[in-house]
């Protein structure tokens, strides 16, 4: 039997009640808490992930990925070494450790390992990027708010870049939209905004993973009464929704729809449940809610561009690029088929260099074009299961917390729902969800529900 005093400096001691609490009662540890540096790091760490927001609409995924990891690192320095710092490890989390180890093993069964292995150093920096920031955020629960308004800052910008450049009639950079068979009043121009690479699903992506946080800073103020405030979110709110019709994204369209369609879930179930029925509504919100809905269905009607993209979800193999993503999704599915348990490897670049024995002639892809296939092609079908499993538990946690939690922190929750789910959705037929700056966003919201929960 080891005594209490042994276990404490046993190298092989867990990393939650060992290594971090010899580390925290060393010497040299109090000498750094001491120090003016780590009296502020809190403050530090907040810069490195106010600037990994930032250059998520304006630097390359490289720059994005560098200050992504100084965060990391120097959130991990504060953990080794402040005192009483615990780590805490919830069931979505185990999901998510799960899903990240079949990740490794797709590596070392890759035929391609060095190619598989870049693409697979992009996930290990947003899985260390997420775990870091759970941390920063369950010592830090003030800053959840001041980064979901900084959030909505980035997105409201994105947004009124995208109307300007849509009525400046940007013209696109690569093929994307089919106008063979359109006349000039049905083609739409396609706002990219800052996001590099341009790219307007892109773009959509980043506003669909976004825009929830001007619903939730709307809806807080709404629940203070400021009222001023929540028309001018309000506002923001409806010039994101354009930005993303703006983008002509049809993945992004389902996104906003799933948004949307989730939020009238809310709104009913709150109705139903704490105001007495839609009886109990007066007369004017009523009315202001059926005039935003008519005013909605008269911008696309009236706009024969953004109708004729709309429709063209539903012709399938009449449009050729629904068409070039069916034959990418055939071809991927075989890829799986032959390789279900592990996958091929991590990364777009693995994926082209295996995708050339199955593709038809002619039409070469960078991914697979859905999330849940890239991820079943990738790293196998139990990898697929394990994140599954994740994003299931982790909404488990999220309506737990709506339905006892403080009124705040349950718009902050519902408002992560409408994050996290949307996108999702548009994922399902596209991939720009693997792109850093989809990522951040992504992770940070998984982020701030662990933190948002009791200990």
């Amino acid at each position: 039997m080891f005594n209490k005093k042994f276990t404490n400096k046993s190298i092989f001691i867990s990393l939650k009640n060992g290594i971090l609490h010899t580390m925290q009662n060393t010497k040299t540890a109090a000498l750094i808490r001491d120090s003016l540096l780590f009296e502020n790091i809190d403050s530090f760490l907040y810069i490195f992930l106010m600037l990994t927001l930032v250059s998520c609409i304006f630097c390359e995924s490289g720059y994005i990925g560098i200050f992504a990891v100084c965060f990391s690192v120097l959130e991990t320095f504060r953990l080794c070494i402040k005192k009483g710092a615990r780590t805490k490890i919830s069931l979505f989390d185990k999901a998510i450790f799960v899903y990240f180890a079949f990740v490794v093993l797709s590596l070392f069964g890759s035929s391609l390992f060095m190619l598989s292995l870049a693409g697979f150093a992009k996930t290990a920096v947003y899985m260390y990027f997420y775990f870091s920031a759970l941390s920063y955020f369950r010592a830090n629960r003030e800053k959840i708010l001041p980064t979901i308004l900084v959030i909505a800052g980035l997105v409201s910008f994105e947004s009124i870049i995208a109307i300007i450049q849509n009525n400046s009639g940007v013209l696109a950079i690569a093929g994307w939209q089919d106008t063979s068979n359109l006349d000039p009043t049905q083609v739409i121009s396609r706002a990219y905004g800052t996001l590099k690479p341009y790219n307007p699903n892109l773009l959509a992506g980043y506003l669909v993973l976004g825009i929830s946080s001007i619903w939730c800073l709307g809806a807080i103020n709404l629940l203070n009464k400021h009222y001023k405030r929540f028309l001018g979110f309000l506002i923001l709110l409806l010039i994101a929704t354009v930005a993303i019709i703006y983008s002509g994204s049809r993945g992004g369209y389902l996104g906003i729809a799933a948004f949307y369609g989730i939020f009238a879930i809310g709104i009913i179930y709150f109705i139903q449940n704490y105001l007495g029925g839609f009886k109990a509504i007066r007369k004017r919100y009523k009315n202001l809610a059926l005039t935003l809905i008519c005013a909605a269905l008269v911008f696309i009607t009236t706009n024969p561009a953004i109708t004729n993209r709309i429709l063209s979800i539903f012709e399938f193999r009449g449009d050729s690029s629904i068409a070039f993503r069916m034959n990418v999704y055939a071809s991927s599915f075989k890829m799986f088929m032959d390789n279900p348990f592990l996958g091929i490897g991590v990364g777009n670049k693995n994926f082209r260099e295996i995708y050339g024995l199955y593709m038809k002639s002619g039409f070469d892809a960078l991914g697979a074009y859905s999330v849940p296939l890239e991820i079943a092609v990738e790293s196998g079908i139990f990898a697929l299961i394990s994140f599954i499993t994740f994003l299931v538990l982790w909404l488990k946690d999220c309506l737990k917390i709506i339905a006892c939690a403080p009124k705040r922190t349950k718009l902050v929750a519902f408002s992560l729902i409408l994050s996290i789910f949307p996108a999702m959705v548009h994922g399902l037929f596209d991939t720009v969800w693997f792109r850093p700056q989809l990522q951040i966003l992504f992770w940070l919201n998984v982020a701030f529900l662990g933190a948002l929960k009791k200990d």
